[in-house]
């Protein structure tokens, strides 16, 4: 029999859940079956399935979302609010602490030291995330699909044609549909009652448009102040957070290091930052907005713009979940939405590693031959590792973490 709790076991339950979320989306999952339908049968196991298969097929993290699917289903709109929010908590407050810590640690001496052992092991994660991906993708066009995007994004960084990662998943996304050779294609995926068998002209139409067409316009984050560009530029990449948090990435780095809000190394920490923090590795964007406004200065500004990127891009989530989930259900078995999710997943990879092979470069150089000898082969023992998955990524990053500080303890 279903148990109906009140919001503050939802709540309660949540926040526990957050505090130990570590070890990525699927342990997260483990996580909710245990404690919303083993434990306490608050939803039953044809819901959670059906939350399951919703939330993988939305942008955004998948874990995060299906929290916020399990509170809608317990407790409504403001359960769904509640469970969300509660989920993050633990991690946002935590990527608070670590990224005030973070920022103390500038003005200590070799505190890069320190820190170039995680961020080794990030890119290896990195590295190891996109290589998983490019071998469950064997088809041609998927390969083909992923080195235009990698091409494309290499152009868009040293040349001054722009192609930003955005258009390029776009047209990712389209080229799914176009050579599955699905009629689906012309059909607009949500259509009134009666109108299943209508079809929109591709000219007038394009898949995401009636959700991203208005944002993929670089130009406009220019003519807002730092805070909305801020919520722009996380806004945005909530909207395209396909196959895991780790898309982050490309998704984020570009604009994060032309804007001047972090360097290529600190935005390696934050997503290291991410990764030994409870919730999904999404919230790096906390750490981000933390040091944009800390650059005034005060801890307090830091807060609120970190407030402001962790709001940002998990808004879409909220909203897919909380105001769409009616119409989510009518759309998610549709072939066409599949098809641009496949196409979208086959460019990601391609543009990982467009970012990630010039940040690997900087990481492992060290100040001598012998250094960078030592730094090379950490870095393919981690690939291996990553790529393998034998160990989880946040026992990765706090195991170089420990190296870190023993290296500067006896030989700093």
């Amino acid at each position: 029999m279903i148990v109906s709790p009140t919001f503050s076991e939802l709540s309660s339950t949540f926040l526990k859940i957050g505090v130990f979320s570590f070890g990525g989306p699927y342990a997260h999952i483990a996580m909710f079956k245990d404690e919303i339908i083993i434990q306490r049968n608050w939803v039953s196991e044809q819901e959670f399935d059906e939350g399951l298969g919703i939330c993988e097929i939305l942008p955004g993290p998948t874990s995060s979302q299906l929290a916020i699917f399990l509170g809608t289903k317990i407790k409504g709109f403001y359960g769904g609010l509640i469970s969300g929010i509660c989920f993050l908590l633990p991690g946002f407050f935590i990527i608070l602490l670590l990224s005030q810590l973070w920022r103390q640690g500038q003005s200590i001496d070799d505190f890069s030291v320190f820190l170039s052992i995680p961020q080794i092991i990030v890119i290896s994660i990195i590295w190891g995330f996109a290589l998983n991906l490019l071998k469950n993708r064997s088809q041609v066009w998927q390969w083909t699909t992923a080195s235009f995007v990698f091409i494309g994004s290499i152009i868009d960084r040293s040349t001054s044609l722009h192609l930003p990662i955005t258009l390029l998943l776009l047209l990712a996304g389209i080229f799914g549909i176009y050579q599955s050779n699905s009629k689906g294609f012309l059909s607009f995926f949500f259509v009134p009652s009666g109108l299943e068998h209508s079809y929109v002209d591709l000219n007038s139409f394009c898949f995401p448009s009636f959700l991203t067409a208005p944002i993929f316009r670089e130009d406009i984050g220019n003519l807002l102040s730092n805070s909305l560009k801020l919520f722009y530029v996380f806004f945005k990449a909530g909207l395209l957070v396909f196959g895991g948090g780790l898309v982050i990435v490309p998704l984020l780095q570009t604009q994060v290091i032309e804007m001047g809000w972090l360097d290529s190394r600190s935005f390696i920490d934050a997503i290291a930052i991410g990764q030994l923090s409870p919730g999904p590795v999404v919230l790096s964007s906390a750490f981000i907005g933390f040091q944009v406004g800390a650059k005034g200065g005060t801890i307090l500004l830091g807060t609120f713009f970190s407030l402001i990127s962790t709001f940002a891009i998990f808004l879409p989530s909220f909203i897919f979940i909380l105001l769409g989930e009616p119409l989510i259900k009518r759309i998610k078995n549709k072939v066409m939405i599949d098809n641009y999710i496949n196409g979208v997943l086959s460019g990601i990879p391609g543009a990982i590693l467009a970012v990630v092979i010039p940040m690997t470069g900087k990481v492992i150089v060290g100040k001598d031959i012998f250094q960078t000898c030592i730094y090379s082969l950490l870095f393919f023992i981690s690939l291996i590792i990553s790529f393998k998955q034998s160990i989880k990524p946040y026992k990765l990053v706090a195991i170089s973490i420990a190296v870190g500080m023993a290296i500067q303890i006896l030989f700093l």
